[in-house]
């Protein structure tokens, strides 16, 4: 079966989808959110420092791509 996004995305959305509904119990739903941006881009900057990753832009953009729904549906 062909997935429309890789795996590696997938993660990242459901990892950023899961911070920010862990994150948004305990705090304002717009702090949540840029909670979960900035484990983006520390997760990001820990793989180009440790080289036990692949660096990757899109994986923060997909990070945070999880988080906006969760976010959407708590201030609406």
């Amino acid at each position: 079966m062909k997935l429309l996004i890789p795996v590696d995305k997938a993660n990242h959305f459901i990892a950023g989808t899961i911070i920010c509904c862990i994150a948004i119990v305990f705090m304002i739903p717009i702090y949540a959110l840029i909670l979960t941006a900035v484990v983006g881009v520390f997760k990001e900057m820990y793989d180009a420092l440790t080289d036990k990753g692949t660096p990757d832009i899109f994986d923060i953009l997909f990070t945070i791509a999880g988080a906006i729904p969760v976010f959407l549906t708590h201030i609406i």
